[in-house]
């Protein structure tokens, strides 16, 4: 096998490779850059949603709290079975921040996702772990998350998982039809050299 094959098939094999990364995920509402913002003495219900490829084996996920338990509790529990196509299965995170913790103050929050498909026990089994963790800022009621949120747009993150499915597959299709094309060429070059 020669050098610019072993590059393609690296190439098809890391695109692939993508695909199921951004297949299995989850939808998070906070992270680094977007706090969530709650006032002392506020408790809140904050969803995670899981999401699964339309051509995703059904697949497992389980949820660890990692950092936060002073302020957060997995109320949803910690087990799920995402079917393909499905984004409605909610992590729920039930934050409540103590009355007595100062403005200006910040916790962590992060909880571990692990996907394990679910197939024949002959299968090869690849799991996937999401690591989530976002800030949480102390202000004052003014300030805070749950009095500054926009209404949501139904549908909007259908879309976005849609969208970056659809790009996917036509990336790979265009992929195949290069190779195609660079295979049928050095064919015929092998054909009409002597």
């Amino acid at each position: 096998m020669g050098n610019s094959n072993k590059l393609i098939l690296m190439g098809i094999t890391m695109i692939l490779s993508i695909g199921i990364v951004v297949a299995l995920g989850v939808n998070s509402p906070y992270w680094q850059d977007n706090p969530l913002k709650m006032y002392p003495g506020e408790s809140q219900n904050v969803v995670f949603s899981l999401v699964n490829g339309i051509n995703e084996p059904t697949t497992e996920a389980s949820v660890t709290l990692i950092e936060g338990s002073e302020i957060a509790e997995i109320t949803s529990g910690e087990k799920y079975v995402v079917n393909p196509g499905e984004n409605d299965k909610n992590i729920i995170l039930n934050i409540k921040i103590p009355a007595n913790a100062p403005i200006e103050s910040n916790y962590s929050v992060k909880f571990v996702v692990r996907y394990t498909p679910q197939g024949d026990e002959g299968n090869v089994k690849l799991d996937v772990e999401y690591n989530v963790n976002f800030p949480v800022e102390v202000v004052g009621l003014e300030n805070a998350s749950s009095t500054n949120q926009p209404t949501p747009i139904k549908g909007e993150e259908n879309n976005t998982t849609l969208f970056i499915l659809l790009f996917i597959i036509l990336l790979v299709i265009i992929i195949i039809v290069i190779i195609f094309i660079v295979i049928k060429r050095k064919s015929r070059q092998t054909i009409e050299s002597p």
